[in-house]
């Protein structure tokens, strides 16, 4: 089990440092990456978006200060709750996670293109079965 569990740490190290090193390239950080993929899909309040991202409510709001000073996002109050600030990208907002969405996929690409062709599909049915363990397992793991 000592070898699983020392190659799923690497693993994710490693591409902890290559998401900083050749998809954020210093633009952003990993944290405000994720964020503008994530707001891709939809606008979101910003309580919703720290819970998704697993940071905490100032966190995200800092998060948010430093892409909006970018202009890379927008805030307004929620239409259904005059308390809550929804959070949307801007035009150029959209462009960066384009671009941002794109470095990921090729750099991802790349890392799966040094799996042996004959072993890809296993390690891609395995990456799933792991995240999916993951994600159930997610409430559980919350120790702090």
């Amino acid at each position: 089990m000592n070898d699983v569990i020392d190659d799923v740490i690497a693993f994710c190290r490693m591409f902890s440092f290559f998401e900083r090193e050749e998809i954020c390239c210093g633009t952003v950080t990993p944290a405000q990456c994720v964020l503008l993929q994530t707001l891709r899909s939809d606008e979101w309040d910003v309580s919703s978006l720290a819970a998704h991202t697993r940071v905490t409510k100032g966190a995200m709001t800092r998060l948010i200060d430093g892409l909006e000073k970018r202009g890379w996002v927008g805030r307004k109050q929620s239409t259904k709750d005059g308390r809550r600030f929804v959070v949307s990208l801007t035009a150029d907002g959209k462009k960066e996670s384009i671009r941002l969405a794109q470095l990921t996929e090729k750099s991802i690409a790349t890392i799966l293109g040094r799996v042996p062709e004959s072993e890809r599909d296993q390690v891609i049915r395995s990456l799933h079965l792991l995240r999916q363990a993951a994600e159930r397992t997610r409430s559980q793991l919350d120790c702090c």
